[in-house]
């Protein structure tokens, strides 16, 4: 869901790059319509700008939280930010992330089922 100056954020393990890309890859039919990809079809996402958000790999997988926000846009911010919200809950091992820039998802409507990524929040980026 839309929210200005808020990013959520999905952790979890891909054995490539192309694993993670293929599961935000979203498909077109023939007259142009949306093929919502299988990460927007597990947490129920209707819709994100893809313009704002950022999808990050890793070879090897990260023991610890702040070395996989390293790399995404105002990790001076993000990372403090979730340390301070989640403290103990963050995922300690992971390769992949995914970035949703002004959203903030809601998992009141996900399944409990196994999926690639695991959400672990939102807060605020600015």
């Amino acid at each position: 869901m839309e929210k200005i100056s808020y990013v959520s954020l999905w952790v979890g393990k891909f054995s490539s790059i192309e694993e993670l890309e293929n599961y935000l890859l979203i498909g077109y039919t023939e007259d142009g319509d949306a093929i919502p990809s299988q990460f927007e079809k597990d947490f129920n996402v209707e819709y994100f700008d893809e313009d704002f958000s950022e999808a990050h790999y890793e070879n090897d997988e990260v023991h610890k939280f702040s070395q996989l926000l390293e790399s995404c846009s105002y990790n001076d911010v993000v990372i403090p930010n979730f340390v301070e919200k989640f403290g103990e809950n963050l995922p300690t091992s992971a390769n992949s992330m995914i970035l949703l820039y002004d959203f903030e998802y809601n998992k009141s409507g996900t399944h409990d089922k196994t999926h690639p990524v695991k959400y672990v929040g939102s807060v605020r980026y600015e």
